[in-house]
């Protein structure tokens, strides 16, 4: 038993030693593949970063139906003996990226730097590189560059809603792609940066819809099947949604207009102010002189006075009611209280004997 035992332990030892050396023997093919893929991608860095790179202009970027546009590619260190390469873009939807096809005229490379391109009548993206020698050395190949063009056409179109060229940053905006394809993208182009839709939006079918600071910049779509649509070139206003700029102006007015309306209801609040004081000191010094002026008035002028002919129609009640000041601390009356009654009735007598 311990004898089969000590066989099935040396048996399985060899299987793990002959697996572990195929699995070193693996891993040291694998090492090698990668150590091989980095070498060549610094020895392709390398060579790329030595290498000059080209770089292309155009002229107009919105040229009108039908005019020229001029190609200008030139080299970032130029020397004599190179030759220029011009290229069309062509979309490539699957890769989200361009293909390039010579332009007719090119294919063996033009001496001058300028290509001169006639009737330009729809969108379109190019590119150029540089080569010389025998065999060919190229120098790296330009951004692409674009020459935009607002004009519909049946193949690919792009159409904006809502239909304007400036839009407020907090608004949405859909840009939808139609024509003879099925798949579509759409692109975006500002401050020398090219992104799709998928970068900055949202891509639903031919449909982008995009809001915020994204509303900016030239757009235009893109089939599979390489057309380029119409380019509408978009901008922003400041503010944050429709109507906030005109309506500064009318707040401002109304703020001053609400202004003036209170300046003038304090200055009336004042002036009344001032008015019913002035009518409360002249009330008080007229009340003051009040008892003086009836104490000037004596006996014969109360016979004299007629408007004291009306006390005849009274009650006599009325007359029981008058009464002259008590004396504080005794209770009672003064003996003028008895001439004032007794004066009062004479008066009525008088008064009746008249009649």
């Amino acid at each position: 038993m311990l004898q089969f035992q000590s066989f099935y332990l040396h048996k399985v030892e060899e299987f793990l030693r002959s697996r572990l050396s195929v699995l070193d023997v693996k891993m040291g093919h694998t090492l090698l593949s990668l150590r091989v893929f980095f070498f060549l991608n610094l020895l392709y860095r390398g060579q790329a970063q030595d290498r000059p790179k080209a770089v292309l202009t155009v002229s107009p970027s919105w040229p009108s139906p039908g005019a020229s546009v001029t190609l200008d590619c030139s080299v970032d260190h130029p020397s004599a003996g190179w030759s220029f390469y011009w290229y069309k873009a062509v979309p490539q939807l699957s890769h989200k990226s361009y293909d390039y096809e010579l332009l007719p005229g090119s294919e063996n490379g033009t001496e001058q730097h300028l290509f001169i391109i006639d009737g330009q009548t729809h969108t379109a993206g190019y590119v150029c590189r540089a080569g010389r020698g025998d065999p060919v050395y190229y120098s790296g190949q330009s951004e692409p560059k674009f020459v935009w063009s607002g004009d519909l056409n049946s193949a690919a179109s792009l159409t904006v809603s809502p239909d304007s060229v400036q839009h407020f940053t907090k608004t949405s905006v859909s840009l939808s792609c139609e024509g003879n394809s099925t798949e579509w993208r759409v692109m975006r182009f500002t401050k020398s940066y090219l992104h799709p839709c998928s970068s900055w939006g949202t891509m639903t079918g031919s449909t982008c819809t995009i809001t915020g600071s994204w509303v900016i910049g030239v757009f235009w779509c893109e089939s599979e099947t390489g057309q380029f649509s119409n380019a509408v070139n978009i901008t922003k206003y400041a503010a944050s949604g429709p109507g906030k700029a005109s309506q500064f102006p009318v707040l401002l007015i109304v703020g001053l207009l609400g202004a003036v309306v209170l300046i003038i209801l304090l200055l009336l609040f004042l002036y009344l102010y001032r008015k019913s004081k002035d009518s409360c000191c002249i009330r008080s010094q007229s009340t003051n002189q009040g008892p003086a002026r009836d104490h000037m008035i004596n006996q014969d002028e109360i016979k004299n006075m007629p408007q004291y002919s009306t006390l005849l129609h009274g009650d006599r009640c009325l007359y029981e009611t008058i009464g002259g000041p008590v004396e504080a601390g005794n209770g009672a009356s003064n003996e003028p209280e008895e001439s004032l009654y007794s004066n009062v009735a004479a008066v009525s007598a008088m008064s009746k004997s008249t009649k």
